[in-house]
């Protein structure tokens, strides 16, 4: 039997989840001059919802979530633990217009913008934050979450205060701050296909001007998919560890400064429960026995060896100098290593084998100035330097002939090596045009530059020969980015906006063979919204109404055995969200989310098939999703209470963006069911919880990898679980 095309398994889940702005939040105030948080309360702050009082960030100051005039989500982190949610991946499903994958392939969309390609000479469309320092590898945003305070979700691109790779938004994750006094606080977990977890962490409290908390986390399970082959195993499951020290310290009257080391080390197998669809007609299931007995139980004959491990640090001091302006620094490294082996044909014997190992290292520093002296007026501005070197090798070896000669060959290999850097300058003024009216402006000159060199073999479909290549490139991109936001706030009780933003991401190097550069990508950004809140504060109502011009965009389309990135002329995005949160009583939480996304390519042709996908919706945007959730708390007395939480979500149909044949390429509409109940005991410090995921117990795709004749790749979400924890502090 003749060597068959590499069956690359990417993973994509796109699920859209809606999230209120204010359902689940909690968070506490930034750490501001002298004072250092309050640790959070488990029993009282179980999901609760505190209308018009999230503090959050996102602008790069400290102002309420509900007078930030743009489309925002913001989550606290005792919420999140409340409904077990531990990923990005996971709070996809609390999020309009978001989809976040993990696995082979690792990406975060938002409202249908996002890289679909391997990362390899590239970046991301959405940048994910760490206390301030980006992440330019994706996977170690997609990872296991602990010892939270806050996530933004900012929708729409960010090209004035971010910029670097925001095309689609921006996600910050904000860890817990150290308390103010010496304590303790934690939890431990069991649950389905043998889960345990546990998190902890204790505050020191080192006088009144300084102090430390460290903060672990582990998680480990069997997996939810079974293996049938002799190899055994499950395939699916969890496995991780991480540790943080974060600190903050008061350097005399004037001068705060911040200092968080995080590591963390992943072992998990989510996403590579790679099989082939039985209903395909192709080379593998004329294959005798068949892989698949059912999606959770699966024959491979070589189980996944994953080794993700990620080092983070962020030094932030900040400096009063008087008459309102304030002067900060960021500093930031991160290393990231990753090793992946995986069986990537999906039958039950060995065909064909995927191996790679990737390593990264990044630094970056930016500076801010900010003031707000003078009367109606407040700015800030800065400048941004980043450097990274990347490194990593590919394998993939195939049969000789299946099943008669299991000898391995080489059906392609490479390696690769590159350098980035990036510097910009930006700022943004805020000025009172009236009591009432309010004019924003801002820009930023982003100046990137990633040179590198490949080199391999790959494997000739005429003669099955190995074809060495080898090449260079380099690329430089450079763009102006304005901003201009118009707000009329009626009454203290309601806002309206309108923006127009520009987004940019740089160009990128193909490294798989033909070895060449792809452009720049650009959006232009029109945002109309409000945000209003009624009956004293009870009730907040959010709208938004976006239209994109998308031009340039970045594509990944499979070609033969290659998935190369190419730009697309021309897409459009447009849609509306709507979010409503309400508070009857003082128990009772009710909240509704939708989102709307119509997107379209424009004049694309597929260089795989020569079809002309003109009119096709962008990959992982569906255009409709929205969840419905209620919350209550039963007062038992004495202290105690029963808090209980469920939600119902749909999304829409998905296209999967291998872009072969769009008719197979698809997720049909999914309905997921979630729920939490919360005992909280009369000390307000105990509880034990029990969290149940996809209740329905709803089989869904989370990615399919189509690749005519030869196969039809299938990886599938998580079943039902559920979860019983325990946890207290003191």
């Amino acid at each position: 039997m003749r060597p068959r095309p590499s069956a690359i398994a990417r993973a994509l889940q796109g699920l859209s989840f809606i999230g209120t702005l204010c359902a689940v939040a909690a968070g506490q105030p930034v750490l501001a001059q002298t004072a250092l948080a309050e640790p959070a309360t488990p029993a009282a702050d179980a999901q609760a919802t505190e209308l018009n009082r999230v503090v959050v960030t996102a602008r790069k100051r400290e102002e309420r979530g509900q007078d930030v005039p743009q489309s925002l989500n913001v989550f606290s982190g005792t919420g999140l633990e409340a409904a077990g949610v531990s990923s990005l991946e996971q709070l996809q499903f609390k999020t309009p217009g978001v989809a976040a994958v993990s696995g082979p392939g690792n990406q975060v969309s938002i409202r249908g913008v996002s890289n679909n390609a391997s990362q390899r000479g590239g970046g991301p469309s959405t940048a994910v934050h760490i206390d301030g320092v980006y992440l330019p590898r994706p996977e170690m945003a997609l990872g296991e979450t602990f010892d939270l305070n806050r996530i933004e979700v900012l929708k729409g691109p960010e090209g004035t205060l971010y910029g670097r790779n925001a095309t689609a938004g921006v996600v910050n994750y904000l860890t817990r701050d150290p308390a103010g006094e010496t304590g303790f606080d934690g939890f431990v977990g069991v649950g389905s296909f043998g889960l345990r977890r546990a998190q902890a962490g204790v505050n020191i409290a080192a006088g009144e001007s300084a102090g430390f908390r460290i903060s672990a986390a582990g998680a480990r399970d069997d997996g939810y998919t079974e293996n049938l082959h002799p190899s055994g195993g499950r395939i699916d499951g969890r496995d991780f560890k991480a540790v943080r020290l974060k600190g903050a310290f008061q350097l005399g009257t004037a001068v705060t400064a911040r200092v968080t080391v995080q590591h963390v080390e992943d072992r998990g197998t989510l996403g590579y429960g790679v099989q082939e669809n039985p209903e395909a007609d192709n080379f593998v299931n004329s294959l005798q026995p068949p892989q698949r007995e059912s999606v959770r139980r699966i024959q491979v004959d070589t189980p996944p060896d994953v080794h993700r491990r990620g080092t983070l640090v962020s030094a932030q001091i900040a400096a009063d100098l008087g008459n309102g302006i304030e002067l900060k620094s960021i500093t930031g490294y991160v290393r990231y290593d990753s090793r992946f082996f995986y069986d990537a044909d999906g039958t039950g014997g060995f065909i064909e084998t995927t191996r790679g190992d990737d390593h990264s290292k990044f630094w970056s520093q930016e500076f801010q100035l900010s003031g707000g002296a003078a009367k109606g007026l407040s700015w800030t501005s800065g400048v941004y330097l980043s450097r990274e070197t990347t490194r990593g090798f590919s394998l993939v070896e195939d049969s000789n002939a299946y099943p008669a000669d299991l000898t391995p060959f080489t059906f392609y290999t490479a390696q690769f090596e590159a350098r980035g850097r990036t510097s910009a300058v930006f700022g943004e003024l805020t000025y009172a045009l009236s009591p009432r009216w309010t004019a924003v402006a801002g820009a930023r000159y982003t100046r990137e530059t990633l040179s590198g060199a490949s080199q391999g073999s790959d494997i000739d479909f005429a003669t099955f020969d190995q074809v060495p290549f080898s090449g260079a490139e380099s690329t430089t991109s450079s763009r102006f980015t304005p901003k201009v936001l118009l707000q009329y706030k009626p009454s203290t009780e309601h806002m309206l906006y309108g923006s127009v933003t520009g987004g940019f991401k740089s160009g990128g190097i193909n490294f798989n063979p033909p070895v060449r550069s792809y452009r720049p990508e650009k959006i232009v950004a029109l945002e109309l919204g409000s945000k209003s809140s009624f009956a004293g504060g009870m009730v907040e109502l959010d709208v938004a109404g976006f239209h994109y011009d998308y031009r340039d965009l970045q594509l990944r389309t499979v070609v033969g055995n290659q998935a190369p990135i190419s730009n697309v002329s021309k897409a459009s995005v447009k849609g509306l969200e709507l979010a409503v949160v309400a508070r009857p009583s003082k128990d009772l939480t009710l909240d509704f989310n939708a989102a709307w996304v119509d997107s379209a390519l424009k004049d694309y042709v597929s260089p795989a098939t020569g079809t002309d996908l003109s009119g096709m919706p962008l990959p992982l945007s569906p255009r409709f999703s929205g969840t419905a959730g209620a919350q209550y708390r039963f007062g038992l007395g004495d202290g105690r209470s029963l808090t209980a939480r469920a939600e119902i979500s749909r999304q829409g149909s998905v296209i999967f963006p291998a872009l072969q044949d769009t008719t197979i390429e698809r997720r049909a509409a999914v309905t997921l069911v979630n729920a939490n109940l919360r005992y909280s005991f009369a000390d307000q410090r105990t509880y034990v919880s029990l969290i149940g995921r996809n209740l329905t117990n709803k089989t869904y795709l989370s990615n399919r990898t189509y690749s005519a004749g030869f196969a039809d790749i299938e990886t599938y979400a998580a079943p039902r679980t559920v979860e019983l924890r325990v946890g207290t502090r003191f």
